[in-house]
């Protein structure tokens, strides 16, 4: 039942808990040996028991179906493998700290990175979000959301809910029955293991989002805390990533505009697609409404920074740990699977050329790379504005260049063995990889290649969102001061640091020539992980900036300007955020709902219209005969055909009685969005059907 219980809410989160702890304790011992904080080590514990959490049962449920029997045997499994690791860990003993994060370290932890209040407020504002945006109930008995989660999160409820009423695994889509759901299903089944256990809909949404945001924000400031060593650059590029917003507060110049922006559905200086503002806001875009983008950003900072210790340490552990962790990142979120392989494709270019040894160089192709890029890129747009078929072309050219790429890494390669270090390269990287093909390419032929292969997908599409503007003052009126900072930044950034943001050239290279889905849109998943490094060189560039002797005076002004002009978007789509109310399900469609989880089978197919907001596919997991064709179009998915059949099957469902067999439909569902989308004929219906409920508003019927 979507309203859930108390006790199921208290049992679903000692599940949870269980999970964490054991991961806590297991990484905290075997990373004890490694030079790590013990705060890291519990930041990688608990990303070890989101990821046993989202998998383990699921194991388990692929042979006995989605149960509580599966979930206490997938329990079992993660406390018996902690427990095995833990052992033969060794003394847990740390270099130079404690194995466990006490209280004087938390202490000095928050002492020296005062980003963590920063952070806070974050956290606050987020769960005000979700807890204001997730279900909640009004007087009246509808359930209202936000202007965020008014979309995507009717389709992450229809996961949640049929994964764990429908119990068959593996699943199939809801919102299209019969077909395999390819969609990374983790992110939402980590929702469906805490509602299994009798927890409320609305809290099993919820209480997960919040830990992985905290993972989310805790990663990226170890990445860039890290790679810099300074927690003022780890601060200035933290604030600079999560309250990203370009320089779309310069149209909103009268209090009409400014108006309009807390009244109008997305007129924020981040989303505004009139004027060619496409780079979203990060948590009012991102982290908020898409579940697969949190949940594949809590796994993936904490592994780019664990990775790159592991580079640079050469720890043979630390690359084994990194492969299990990006193993099982495909089905959890597939962008942040292939933005950390397009990582971890320059971390090993440039870690060969490395243990080859010989004369240190300046990085004069590095240098090199980012103004022909761009000087590249811009010709490439002179070029579609005269011939679109340059988009088409995408795959030509992304191939002269992965073909390029491929043969340096060759020789790169080839200078490793003639250097005498192959062993080495084979006992880190090799190991690295060997991992990651054993745990994701099962996942990659049994869910992703087999869409992505579809019509629409994978294809050349060159310029991702630009719809007009000249190709670098696109992304400077999107990113806006952090991108200005980036361009000079980037010059002065240094040999080594250099090679570590480099992967942001591949990455913008790639998706700027490749859409991935159907809605380039979703190319932004792929953006946002160059974004990090271009936030890094950014932000490590006004730290040297500010740490020059200069006029006091200045430098307050300066940073006050540089605060103002970086932020003042994002605040103004932050507080848009915080106001937007819409009405998701009204109070009859919930009442119905009700009704169907107690009187109707959970692997029923019902018939419903195809609203995005579909009240039944969300709250009950019953699967519907056809969804709103923004998701399925979005999703690869031919629904085409049954679009065609709904509207003869509400207004002749005599002559179409054969359809409700062949598609195995049971019931019929009719309210205000049936009545108003199609020809409802009533006494056919009841020719075939028996009404079941009938509150003047909601009608369903049961098909004979």
């Amino acid at each position: 039942m979507f309203d859930g219980s108390l006790i199921g809410n208290i049992i679903s989160v000692l599940y949870y808990l269980l999970f964490q702890i054991c991961g806590c304790f297991m990484m905290n011992r075997i990373l004890a040996k490694e030079r790590f904080s013990a705060v890291f080590r519990m930041l990688m514990g608990s990303i070890s028991g989101t990821l046993a959490l989202q998998w383990c049962p699921v194991l388990f449920a692929l042979v006995f179906g989605f149960n509580i029997a599966s979930h206490i045997a997938g329990l079992c499994l993660w406390a018996a493998f902690c427990f095995g690791a833990w052992r033969l860990a060794g003394a847990p003993k740390a270099q130079g700290g404690r194995p466990y994060a006490d209280r004087k370290e938390w202490i000095r932890f928050i002492k020296e990175n005062p980003c963590i209040i920063l952070m806070s407020l974050v956290f606050i504002y987020f769960t005000y979000c979700l807890l204001s945006h997730t279900i909640p109930i009004h007087w009246d008995g509808s359930m209202h959301t936000g202007q965020s989660t008014y979309g995507d999160m009717n389709l992450h409820l229809s996961f949640i809910t049929s994964i764990a009423n429908q119990s068959n695994f593996p699943p199939d889509y809801p919102i299209l029955p019969g077909t395999r759901l390819s969609y990374p299903f983790l992110c939402d089944s980590i929702s469906s293991n805490l509602y299994i256990w009798g927890s409320s809909l609305r809290f099993a949404y919820i209480f997960p989002m919040l830990v992985a945001l905290c993972q989310v924000m805790g990663g990226f400031y170890c990445l860039i805390k890290y790679w810099f060593g300074r927690s003022i650059t780890a601060m200035i590029a933290w604030v600079m990533f999560f309250i990203d917003g370009g320089l779309g507060f310069v149209y909103y110049t009268n209090a009409e505009n400014i108006s309009k922006i807390f009244t109008e559905f997305y007129y924020t200086p981040t989303s505004r697609g009139d004027l060619n503002f496409r780079w979203a806001q990060i948590i009012t875009d991102m982290l908020i409404p898409q579940r697969s983008t949190l949940f594949g950003w809590a796994i993936l900072f904490p592994l780019l920074a664990f990775f790159l210790y592991a580079v640079r340490n050469r720890s043979r552990l630390c690359f084994a740990i990194a492969g299990v962790i990006a193993g099982a990142l495909p089905m959890i979120h597939t962008h942040s699977f292939l933005g950390f392989g397009l990582v971890c494709t320059m971390w090993l270019i440039f870690d060969c050329r490395e243990m080859c040894g010989g004369k240190e160089r300046k990085a004069y192709g590095l240098l090199a790379a980012l103004p022909l890029g761009l000087a590249f890129f811009s010709i490439l747009q002179l070029a579609e504005w005269r011939d679109e078929s340059t988009s088409k072309n995408g795959f030509v050219i992304l191939g002269i260049g992965v073909a390029l790429l491929f043969v340096y890494i060759m020789v790169c390669l080839f200078r490793v063995i003639r250097s005498k270090q192959l062993v080495r390269l084979l006992s880190t990287w090799g190991l690295f990889l060997a991992i990651i093909i054993l745990l994701a390419f099962p996942q990659l032929v049994t869910w992703t290649f087999g869409q992505a292969g579809s019509e629409g997908f994978v294809r050349g599409h060159f310029n991702w969102q630009n719809t007009g503007d000249q190709y670098i003052w696109f992304y400077i009126k999107n990113i806006g001061v952090t991108f200005i900072f980036f361009l000079i930044g980037y010059f002065f950034a240094g040999k080594k640091n250099l090679r570590i943001a480099s992967p942001l050239l591949l990455i913008y290279f790639i998706a700027e020539l490749i859409s991935f889905q159907p809605l380039e849109y979703d190319n932004n998943k792929l953006f946002f992980v160059a974004f990090i490094f271009i936030c890094g060189i950014s932000a490590d560039f006004i730290t040297k900036l500010f740490l020059k002797r200069w006029n006091i005076v200045c430098k307050a002004l300066a940073a006050s300007a540089l605060i103002f002009f970086g932020v003042i978007s994002a605040l103004l789509s932050l507080g848009r955020e915080w106001v937007s109310d819409y009405e998701l399900y009204s109070a009859s469609s919930v009442e119905a709902c009700r009704f169907i989880e107690k009187n109707v089978p959970a692997d029923s197919v019902i018939l419903t219209a195809t609203n995005h907001n579909n009240a039944v596919a969300a709250l009950t997991g019953r699967s519907v005969f056809c969804s709103s064709p923004t998701f399925l179009w979005t999703h690869g998915l031919d629904y085409l055909g049954r679009e065609e059949k709904l509207p003869s099957m509400y207004s002749d469902p005599v002559s179409n009685y054969d359809l409700f067999k062949t598609y195995n439909v049971g019931y019929i569902y009719v309210s205000g969005n049936e009545t108003g989308s199609y020809t409802v004929n009533f006494e056919g219906i009841a020719q075939i059907a028996d009404c079941i409920y009938n509150d003047g508003s909601v009608l369903i019927f049961k098909v004979k």
